[in-house]
Order: structure tokens, then sequence, then C-alpha cells
């Protein structure tokens, strides 16, 4: 993959300084926060990667080319040329973003200089103004679009070493200046969006991702309390692709108390990353209603597909739990493949008060079983919300081919009257 090494060349007369950064303290003085902050991080730099310095028309002319401030001064570009770099070296010029265009020229610019597949490091000591802001923009939008990979972003503290006329006056020796690792911040970007994906799309991917990162990259925790936050976010992508695939027993089966005291245990975890600790009330929220009583689970499920914009999967989760519901209550075998026609044929059969001689097969064959179906309370009381459904499956299912078929705003209509149908009658049903 190559990789590239991005900074905004700024337009002051800097002052000579060395930097460090973590244990590491640059040897010798530099004029330009660049020539350390290359050095530092661009070590494994090969000549397929890039190093890419942007700069305004003054800029270019007081810190990029030499002889700048009307003196003697060596440029950037000279500096960089004589330290021995193998990759490449690339200037790209950008205007000064005096007004919203030129700002948003100055996105495009950059954004078009981006490989896809990249790996990227960033220094933002010298981003004047808006642009520290922009640039974090910018990198998460390249994540997305160009697939680009954020290794670091670092900051030189100059103004650390205290006001520029007291420094002024320190041997250049004494003048160091830390560099900040800022790579959180575009870390922070990724758990955000992770977390947004999921609380409001139901999409573990991108926080699934985001946690397999972090404990191949984390010495400090403990391999049970890895395998914890990875057997959450597990069990959380089976919960979610149970409801996506519509997994009845699955569902039913499910250990959500187990799923929901694993989550509030993360919090127990020292040194878990902090935005996915922020996260944990979030992820215990989002299934907090979840258990195995059926009745419960039903409305929950179907709340869930309906927020999820899962329409056929609602369709297709309420009747089946329905068809559950009605054999449990008549004692007989919910998984029997029999029972379970019978138990739908009865639905119509009761919904449109279909005649005995009427009745097609199995419901024709097994009459006492169907009549003793037909008693069933629940059935009585869903009848007509589980043929409203029938309709709406039929209509989904042929992709709305039908001469019948309802628009958009019919169907999702109708979903949500049938979701308060639900629960108005479990209400009334399992409450009395």
């Amino acid at each position: 993959m190559i990789k590239s090494f991005i900074s905004i060349l700024g337009t002051n007369d800097y002052l000579e300084c060395r930097h460090s950064f973590n244990n590491l303290t640059s040897d010798l003085p530099v004029k330009y926060v660049q020539e350390d902050s290359i050095k530092f991080f661009c070590k494994d730099f090969s000549k397929q990667d890039e190093i890419r310095i942007f700069l305004t028309n003054l800029a270019r002319q007081r810190n990029w080319e030499n002889d700048g401030f009307n003196k003697p001064n060596e440029g950037l570009k000279s500096r960089l040329n004589k330290s021995g770099l193998v990759c490449k070296l690339n200037d790209y010029s950008i205007p000064d973003g005096n007004s919203e265009k030129e700002i948003w020229e100055i996105f495009e610019i950059i954004l078009n200089t981006f490989h896809q597949d990249e790996i990227v490091i960033v220094d933002i000591t010298h981003s004047f103004r808006f642009l520290p802001m922009l640039l974090t923009t910018l990198l998460n939008f390249a994540k997305y679009q160009k697939n680009i990979s954020v290794k670091g972003i670092y900051y030189a503290a100059f103004e650390s070493l205290g006001p520029i006329n007291e420094v002024k006056k320190k041997p250049i020796e004494q003048r160091v200046a830390p560099i900040f690792d800022l790579t959180s911040l575009s870390l922070l970007q990724d758990w955000t969006f992770a977390s947004f994906d999921f609380i409001n799309n139901a999409n573990i991917q991108k926080l699934k991702q985001l946690v397999k990162n972090e404990n191949k990259l984390s010495d400090s925790l403990p391999d049970n309390q890895k395998f914890l936050s990875q057997r959450v976010i597990s069990k959380l992508e089976e919960l979610i692709n149970n409801v996506a695939l519509c997994r009845g027993k699955e569902l039913m089966n499910f250990s959500y108390y187990e799923l929901k005291e694993n989550i509030l245990k993360l919090k127990t975890i020292q040194g878990l990353p902090k935005p996915f600790f922020f996260l944990i009330d979030e992820l215990h929220r989002k299934i907090q209603d979840f258990n195995n009583n059926l009745s419960d689970l039903i409305i929950v499920i179907a709340d869930w597909c309906l927020r999820h914009n899962y329409y056929q999967q609602m369709v297709t989760l309420l009747q089946e739990f329905s068809i559950t519901l009605v054999l449990n209550e008549c004692s007989l075998d919910k998984f029997d493949d029999k029972f379970r026609t019978i138990a739908s044929q009865s639905f119509k059969i009761s919904a449109q008060n279909i005649s005995e001689e009427s009745w097609h097969s199995p419901a024709k064959e097994n009459k006492e079983i169907t009549k003793k179906i037909l008693n069933s309370n629940i059935l009585k009381s869903l009848k007509d919300s589980f043929q409203s459904l029938t309709e709406l499956r039929n209509d989904i299912n042929h992709a709305g081919f039908l001469s019948t078929a309802r628009n958009i705003t019919s169907i999702k209509s109708k979903l949500e009257n049938n979701l308060i149908n639900y629960k108005k009658l479990f209400s009334e049903f399992y409450k009395s």
C-alpha cells in the first residue's frame, strides 16, 4: 500500500528548535517541523511513497523556496531534498481560503491527491485558522470515498516553550518543542460513525472491525477482557442477523439476559477505548427490551424491524410468531410443518368465515386439529391483523407487480397500524 505524509506549510519566519516525541528527541535543531516529523514518522517510506506539502502563494515564496523574507533563508524544499529522501516529494498550490469557494477548492485539491487504500500521516502544526478542522473532516470523508487509513495526526506545540520573545532568548539546544499525537481525533470519528450506524441502522460491521483492531493493537488488555468485548459484538451481530434473516427459533432461544449482563460487564474493563466505553449504555439501551417471553419478544422485534426499515422481516416474523403463539396455546408442536400450515389456514378460515366444506389440505384432512386451533383465543384476537399482514406479505414478496400493489407510503402506514393493533391486543390479552 502507498504511504503518504501530508502537511500544510505556513507563512511565519519560524525559529529553529528541536522536537521530542515520546522518548525520542531530535539531535539537531531545524527550522521547519516537517523536517523532524518526516524523520520520526516516515522512516519506512519507499520509492512508491510520497511526501505532499501544500502551499499558498505566500508560503511558497517565504518558506518553500530559498531566500524568503528578503534575507538568506534555506527553504523547506531544499532542506528536504538534502535529507536523503527515497520517496517522492511533491508540492501542491492551494488558495488562501479567504472565501467559502476557496475553502472548497482546498478540500478538493487535497482530496484529489489521495490514492485508493493508501496509508496517511498528517502534520497539522502549520495548518492555520480553519485548516485543522478542514483536514480532519476531509480525512474522515476520504476514509469512505477512497478507503484511506489514517496512521497518524501530529501537532508540534512550539507555543509550549513560552512567549516568542522569551523563546528567542533561549539557546537553540534548549528549545525542544513536544510533538503531540492527535490520531485519536480521527479514531474518535470512526467510533462516532460506527456507533451511529449501529444505533440508527442496526449495522454492526464497522463497530466489529474497530473492536477487532483495538484488541489486536492493545497490549494492556488481558485476553479474557478482549474475549468479552469480542463476544458482546459477536452476539449483537448474531442477534441482528437473526432478525434480518427471520430466524425465529434462534430468536426464541437467544440468551438476551446473558448478552445484557456482558454489555454491562464491559464497564469494568480498564483500558477500554473511551469512545467504546461511552457507547456501552447505548448498546444496553438498544436491546434492553429483548427477553425470552414470546409475547414480549414479538412486539420488541416488530418494533425493531419498523425502526430499522426491515419491513419484509417485520411482516414475516409477526405472522410466524403469531402461529407459534397459537400452537403453544393449543399444546401442539410449534415446529411441526403440518401444524404450522393448518394454523396459517385457520387464521384465514376464521377471518373470512370460510365454511368447512371449502377447507383445503392439510386443514381438510385434519378437521379435529383445525377446529381446536380455530377455538384458540389468540387466533380469534389476531385473525384480522394476521389477514392484513398476509395481504402485505403477498404484495411485498411479489415485488409490487400484483394489480393490487400498494405504494410505499401505504405499506408503511399499514405496518405501523398493524404494530399498534398487536400492542393493543397483546396488552388486553396477556394483561387480563
